[in-house]
């Protein structure tokens, strides 16, 4: 028997590539957009608690209705995120009898939410979609660039859109300079991945976002942030074996740095006066009082939850805001491990070491298979950022975290010509 074939018209042709090529999944492409547009502005946004409430709820009603309809797929060490949808609000319930039980199991509930389904929805997204991780990380990155020019613009005392700087450093739209720190350090890795990812002649935009980003990131004069940059250019230097290219990029760095002052005006001492007075405040050597995170006041706030963990190292004090200051009322702990251990007790020190653990061992192959190089960056920057920031529930914080998780492992091939391919493939 002999087949015949049937030639296909050039309509069809035309038809069957532009479905294609059409976007998938647009909902969530415009939803996830979205919230990653508030990301690092959400405090200047959503002001009102009951507002940034509803939205922030609102993301985790997405997460649930994208495993309930069958869109999840499976990130790495699947076990440890699925193990937060249990252990956090039993972690919370067990804290709550130190404080209020209907508040801490909220939190832990909510954040468990988070913790637990975003690796899965954002990885079935990243895989099935070559637009969902480029348009998402550009939304993201679009914003923060706007917030960090209004933290340029805020330099010389100057109020912009109702926002001031804070002891001198810029707050952008961010709300607080450390928040505008690190919201500026994953910008300049966006920054990276997007120019791997752009055709030639478009690559002076991210070069743009990466210096702007880094400029604002001194002016926030956020130590911790600055670490994060520096432990993640570190890990996105070796992982692509780029050791010259180290030392070329910083110099071209601080050469840029330098010509941008020049050229927009723009005070090199003011640019700098934010970390020279940070450093004076954490080190204990200024006068000037420049906030709540100090070294001292770091000690503090480590010895306080030590010796309430010595005496109770089972329950903790309660998920809910109420409880997560420590000597003086209000400063919380200032590392993530500590802090998890001392508001949510045994249960979720547990599983925030365990999330530790398997950040490091996804760094560490990124390294050693040279893939992924930018997320893991990302990755291992939000954690030197969490071991001496006040990370607790926030999803400005973690939203980044797991996003950086989807993108690391083997690169989809329909992720090609994608900013998500400037994470994820090898160099």
């Amino acid at each position: 028997m002999t087949s015949t074939a049937v030639p296909i018209s050039s309509g069809a042709r035309l038809r069957a590539f532009t479905l294609a090529r059409r976007p998938r999944y647009i909902p969530a492409i415009i939803a996830w957009f979205a919230f990653a547009v508030l990301v690092p502005i959400d405090r200047y946004v959503l002001q009102d608690s009951t507002t940034s409430a509803l939205v922030w709820r609102a993301m985790l009603a997405a997460l649930v209705l994208s495993v309930l309809g069958g869109r999840a797929a499976k990130p790495a060490f699947p076990a440890v995120w699925l193990s937060a949808l249990f252990l956090i609000p039993l972690a919370g319930y067990i804290s709550g009898h130190q404080s209020s039980i209907p508040q801490s199991v909220t939190v832990g509930v909510q954040l468990a939410l988070l913790c637990g389904l975003a690796p899965f929805v954002f990885k079935f997204y990243v895989e099935r979609s070559p637009h969902f991780a480029a348009i998402v990380l550009g939304g993201f990155l679009a914003s923060q660039t706007f917030s960090a020019c209004v933290g340029l613009l805020q330099l010389p005392g100057n109020e912009v859109f109702g926002a001031v700087t804070i002891f001198g450093r810029s707050t952008g739209l961010a709300g607080h300079p450390n928040v505008l720190g690190i919201m500026s350090a994953l910008a300049i890795f966006v920054s990276l991945a997007a120019w791997r990812a752009l055709p030639t002649r478009l690559r002076w935009v991210p070069i743009v976002t990466l210096i702007l980003n880094g400029v604002t990131l001194v002016s926030t004069g956020s130590l911790s942030s600055m670490l994060a940059v520096a432990v993640g250019l570190a890990v996105y230097f070796v992982g692509r074996r780029k050791v010259v290219a180290t030392f070329v990029a910083g110099v071209l760095g601080i050469v840029s740095v330098w010509v941008f002052t020049l050229a927009t005006g723009l005070d090199g001492a003011a640019l700098l006066a934010p970390v020279q007075t940070r450093v004076g405040v954490v080190l204990g050597t200024s006068e000037i009082e420049g906030g709540a995170a100090s070294l001292d006041t770091r000690l503090l706030t480590y010895d306080w939850a030590w010796k309430y963990l010595t005496i109770d190292p089972i329950a903790g004090v309660g998920l809910d805001p109420m409880n997560a200051g420590t000597y003086n009322g209000y400063t919380p702990v200032h590392n993530h491990i500590l802090h998890a251990w001392y508001q949510g007790g045994l249960l979720f020190v547990l599983w925030m070491v365990a999330v530790t653990v398997v950040l490091l061992i996804l760094v560490a192959r990124s390294i050693a298979r040279q893939q992924s190089v930018v997320a893991a960056a990302a990755t291992i920057a939000m954690l030197a950022f969490a071991s001496t920031s006040a990370f607790f529930d926030q999803q400005q914080y973690w939203l980044p975290l797991l996003f950086a998780v989807a993108l690391i492992g083997e690169p989809a091939p329909r992720l090609k010509q994608s900013m998500g391919a400037g994470l994820r493939e090898s160099p």
